[in-house]
């Protein structure tokens, strides 16, 4: 069964629609590792709506929990991260 969201954008040809439907594709391609037509996609959907666009990014980031990141990136994050020097007792002179 057909999701009627998508019914209703797909027969929609409003400049606002048209933005939708290329920002949602492209993150779908973006998903499924085709960075460069994610890329393309979104780029010409900025250019018919940015603020759809903008509004289409802040719904996916809404969906996402805050921490939910690429574990190789968060690792990478991690192993930047320096120690850190606990004051032990210092020295005494004499």
């Amino acid at each position: 069964m057909a999701d009627p969201r998508y019914d209703r954008l797909g027969t929609d040809s409003s400049p606002a629609a048209q933005a939708r439907r290329l920002a949602e594709q492209g993150l779908h391609e973006q998903a499924a590792g085709h960075d460069e037509e994610a890329d393309r996609l979104l780029v010409m959907a900025q250019g018919i709506d940015p603020e759809t666009v903008a509004e289409v990014l802040r719904e996916h980031d809404a969906a996402r929990a805050p921490d939910a990141r690429l574990q190789a990136t968060a690792n990478q994050d991690v192993e930047r991260v320096r120690p850190r020097i606990k004051p032990g007792p210092e020295p005494s002179s004499g």
